[in-house]
C-alpha cells in the first residue's frame, strides 16, 4: 500500500531508476529482511526498534523524493508514527520523527526535488487504501493484543489462587473464601464444617523415597480429597503436608462419613506402578459454632482437633467439642 502511494506521487521523470529501485527494495525486500533479523536476534525487541527507526528514516526520505507532497507524505509518515507509538509510546515516536527528519534532509540534499503540492485523482486513489486499511489493521492488532493480555491476566489470576503442585486452592485463597463466608453470615454456615488434614509421617516418605515421591503422594492425597466432596465444597492446600476442607451445609454425621472415606482411600498401600506409599491422614474437624466468630478461630479449633487425632494414634478423624 505504501508503494502505491509513493510511486504514483513521484514527480516526472519516473524513470529515475535509483529512487524507484530504492522504493521497490524498501517495500518488498526490506520487510522480509527486517523480520528475519528480528527473528534471529538474541534481543528481538531491540532489533525491531532499530528496524522501525529505519522505517521512519525511509518515510522521511520518500516524502522528500515526492517533493513533500502533503497528502501522500502525511500518509506514510502517519503510518510509521502509529507503529512507533504502538511500539514504544510518545518518546519512541519522537525518536522516529528525528529519523524522519534525517531521511527528508538526505532526500532534499541528494535529489533536490522541488516542493510539489499538486494532487491528482490517481494520487488520491493510491492513498485511500493506506488511509483506510492501515489504521484498521493497527486497530485489529491492538484488539488481538488486548485479548491476549486479558487471557494472560486471567491465567495469572488463576495461578495466584491455586497451588502449583496439587492444583488445589492455596492458603491465601482459602482464607479469603472463609473470611468472606464468616462475615457474610450465610444461613448455611450453621451446618458447615472446617477440617485441617495432616499427612501422617510425610517426612519418612521424603527420606525413604525422595522428594519427587513425596510430591506424588501429595498429588494423590489431593485427588482423593477432591473425589470425596461436592462441587459446593472447598479443598485447599494449607501449607506443606497440610490440607484444609470446607464442607458446606453438611451435618456432623455426614461430615464424619466424608472424612472417614478420605482416610479409607488413603490407607498405606504400595502403588503397583512405582511402589510408593499413600500415607494415612489425621483429620481434625470443627463444626461452626458461636465460638467460631472469625475464620481464624474456626481454623484454630480444627487445628486443635487435628492434633488430638494425631495424639490418638493418627489415621483417624477427631471433631472439636
Amino acid at each position: 500500500m505504501g508503494f502505491l502511494a509513493v510511486f504514483v506521487s513521484l514527480p516526472a521523470p519516473r524513470h529515475e531508476w535509483l529512487v524507484t529501485g530504492l522504493l521497490i527494495a524498501y517495500c518488498f525486500l526490506w520487510p522480509h529482511l527486517a523480520f528475519l533479523a528480528a527473528r534471529l536476534s538474541a534481543r528481538p525487541v531491540d532489533t525491531e526498534r532499530r528496524n522501525m527507526l529505519v522505517d521512519t528514516f525511509a518515510a522521511g526520505f520518500f516524502a522528500g523524493a515526492m517533493g513533500f507532497n502533503p497528502i501522500p507524505s502525511v500518509c506514510i509518515v502517519s503510518m510509521v508514527s502509529m507503529n512507533n507509538m504502538a511500539m514504544g509510546g510518545p518518546r519512541f515516536m519522537l525518536s522516529g520523527y528525528a529519523a524522519t527528519a534525517l531521511g527528508a534532509a538526505l532526500a532534499w540534499l541528494t535529489i533536490g526535488t522541488a516542493f510539489n503540492d499538486a494532487l491528482s485523482h490517481a494520487q488520491i486513489a493510491a492513498c485511500l487504501p493506506l488511509l483506510v486499511l492501515y489504521p484498521l489493521s493497527i486497530g485489529y492488532v491492538s484488539y488481538l493484543t488486548a485479548i491476549k493480555l486479558a487471557k494472560h491476566k486471567n491465567q495469572l489470576s488463576e495461578m495466584s489462587r491455586t497451588d502449583s503442585l496439587t492444583g488445589l486452592l492455596n492458603r491465601a485463597t482459602l482464607n479469603e473464601i472463609l473470611d468472606n463466608w464468616v462475615r457474610g453470615a450465610d444461613p448455611d454456615i450453621d451446618n458447615s464444617v472446617v477440617a485441617l488434614i495432616d499427612v501422617d509421617n510425610f517426612k519418612q516418605i521424603n527420606d525413604r523415597h525422595g522428594h519427587i515421591a513425596g510430591d506424588r503422594a501429595l498429588q494423590k492425597i489431593a485427588a482423593i480429597m477432591s473425589s470425596c466432596v461436592n462441587d459446593q465444597d472447598t479443598v485447599a492446600r494449607y501449607g506443606g503436608d497440610e490440607f484444609c476442607v470446607i464442607l458446606r451445609n453438611t451435618a456432623q454425621a455426614e461430615a464424619a462419613r466424608v472424612f472417614g472415606r478420605m482416610c479409607a482411600l488413603a490407607q498405606p498401600a504400595a502403588d503397583a506402578r512405582d511402589g510408593e506409599p499413600v500415607p494415612t491422614l489425621s483429620i481434625g474437624a470443627a463444626m461452626y459454632s458461636p465460638r467460631a466468630d472469625t475464620s481464624a478461630t474456626w481454623i484454630h479449633l480444627a487445628d486443635e482437633a487435628m492434633y488430638e487425632a494425631k495424639r490418638g494414634g493418627r489415621n483417624r478423624v477427631f471433631f472439636a467439642a
